[in-house]
């Protein structure tokens, strides 16, 4: 009887304390609702009263889109909101297909100027080049545009028509006006710019982004190299600069070279039924030959779950630098008057059981910047064979390369468009080039490109000069500089010598970013892919690595 009734007393117990949690769920609920719905109430209010008494008038569709975006940016940079002329957009960004003319351009002194042409695509086909200026479309002028606003023009549904101004500038004194018409066609950006064998026993596939084909692509691209090339003994996947994208076709991707009913990746949030497990559900194409996957800090996302799932598996080596360290997931929802939000829903984990997450959007520092995960926060996991990872931080490369660096001088040239300028006048006067990989700059083309780079005057600032005007500036307020004039002059004048040498003690590297633009002009990114590549150390140390077959193994054990 004493045990009856202690087991009956349990049972009510238990019953009490689910009622007791149920009626306090409910209630945090209730308040939670009271919170958004009071709130919304002050913000209606506040919102009414504002566009009634405020002294100047105001956009209301202005005014709300910053209310929305303020709120946003208290969230993660992934969330977002789009509104109805950007929906189009970031359906691109999602997919990847859109009615288009298959260029990107940049935005170089107040015009859109074409960057980069994609091959077989309607600008192409219309004979439009890299380097071009678009002046107008549909007669309407592109100066001092944003280039959201231009894509938006230039974006449109298949088969309709776009007219456009094009400048084309040989030289300063050649150069010549095009009216063209073109017809907009379904654009889908390649996954895979380049693929190929890079030695006889070492192949390569470029992976770009991921989008709703990027699965296949990079599947067809290896079986391919492997039906081709027998004697193929190893592979190099590419990540590096990828931003990611459609995470099943991640999963695509681990499933070429893993077995089938492998997890993946699961996603976990607030919301439970939106939580999935994704395992590889084919046959793979190889589960035995030696992969590197390269990567840096710009490999996000489907690139870190891929890199990532690979390294979990003791499938394939990591080498480069530490990964972006997003491990968020999106979903879009539809809202009213045909605008659209994308929230991050969820966190993703890794086969390990690890999310390379890397910045904790929840918690912020006073100045209201993010915090990233320290290290002292982060867990250790085990890979399936034994080897120790980390979470919170993006994937770590089991061999870790220093990141490629350019000279000041360079990458100067680069963002004052002086190498891409070359380039198009290089273009305008050679009809053609021998094949990307072979490609040299002739000595004589180099000293034309010093002589143009005079022309254009030049100029920027190095770290010691700018630390040398504040070292002026401070001894100035302190009434020392007539002290120091002397010296400070005598080593002004002895970096500008230096300065005006740079160009020549950089040469190599300066022209190999020439080689690069220029072979793109006529060989597209994947000419651009190709002759990167001749001159890439991370290459080529994947493909040294790829030839030690022990060292390679010996990164793939766990440490005894």
């Amino acid at each position: 009887m004493y045990f009856k009734n202690k087991r009956m007393k349990k049972k009510i117990t238990t019953y009490i304390i689910l009622a007791l949690v149920a009626i306090g769920s409910m209630a945090f609920l209730e308040n939670n609702y009271f919170e958004i719905s009071k709130n919304i109430d002050v913000f209606s209010s506040l919102y009414k009263e504002v566009n009634t008494y405020y002294v100047d008038d105001v956009e209301p569709s202005k005014l709300m889109r910053t209310c929305i975006d303020g709120m946003l940016k208290t969230l993660d940079p992934f969330t977002n909101y789009f509104s109805e002329s950007q929906i189009e957009n970031a359906r691109i960004q999602q997919g990847g297909k859109f009615g288009g003319l298959g260029i990107e351009t940049e935005i170089i002194d107040g015009y859109p100027v074409v960057t980069e042409v994609w091959k077989d695509q309607p600008a192409d086909k219309a004979g439009i080049k890299a380097g071009d200026i678009i002046k107008s479309i549909d007669g309407a002028s592109t100066k001092n545009r944003a280039k959201e606003e231009v894509d938006k023009f230039l974006i449109g549904q298949p088969n309709s028509k776009v007219g456009l101004e094009i400048l084309r500038k040989a030289t300063e004194d050649n150069q010549q006006i095009l009216s063209l018409t073109l017809t907009r066609a379904e654009i889908q950006e390649t996954s895979v710019p380049f693929f190929g064998m890079l030695t006889p026993e070492v192949g390569c596939i470029k992976l770009k982004i991921f989008n709703d084909h990027a699965g296949k692509d990079v599947k067809d691209a290896f079986d391919s190299l492997k039906r081709t090339n027998p004697g193929m003994k190893g592979i190099i996947l590419d990540l590096r600069g990828n931003p990611g994208g459609l995470l099943h076709e991640a999963v695509n991707i681990v499933n070429i070279f893993v077995e089938k009913n492998n997890l993946v990746v699961t996603t976990k949030g607030k919301v439970d039924e939106w939580n999935n497990a994704f395992k590889t559900l084919n046959d793979p194409s190889d589960t035995k030959i030696p992969l590197v996957m390269i990567t840096n800090s710009s490999s996000a996302s489907a690139s870190e779950i891929v890199s990532g799932a690979m390294q979990d598996f003791d499938r394939g080596v990591v080498i480069g630098q530490k990964t972006y360290g997003k491990g968020l997931v999106q979903v879009t929802k539809p809202l009213s008057y045909n605008t659209m939000l994308k929230v991050t829903t969820a966190k993703y984990y890794i086969p390990s059981g690890r999310c390379i997450q890397a910045i904790n959007y929840a918690e912020r520092n006073a100045d209201g910047s993010v915090k990233r995960v320290p290290d002292s926060l982060k867990v250790a996991f085990k890979t399936k064979g034994g080897r120790t990872v980390w979470d919170g931080g993006g994937v770590d490369p089991d061999m870790v390369l220093p990141k490629p660096e350019h000279s000041k001088v360079a990458d100067e040239l680069l963002k004052q468009h002086l190498i891409f300028e070359f380039a198009s006048r290089y273009y305008s006067a050679h009809n053609s080039i021998e094949n990307p990989a072979t490609f040299k700059l002739e000595e004589k083309d180099f000293d034309e490109f010093v002589v143009f780079v005079k022309s254009k005057s030049f100029g920027y600032k190095t770290e010691t000069e700018e630390k040398l005007e504040a070292l002026k500036d401070a001894t100035t307020d302190e009434k020392y500089f007539d002290a120091v004039k002397e010296q400070y002059e005598n080593i002004r004048k002895k970096i500008d010598r230096e300065k005006e040498q740079d160009i020549q003690t950089h040469k190599a590297e300066i022209v190999t970013l020439l080689e690069n633009e220029i072979v793109g002009r006529y060989y597209y990114a994947y000419g651009k892919v190709v002759k990167s590549y001749q001159n890439d150390k991370e290459v080529a140390k994947a493909i040294e690595l790829l030839n030690k077959p022990d060292e390679y193994n010996s990164l793939l054990q766990a440490k005894k």
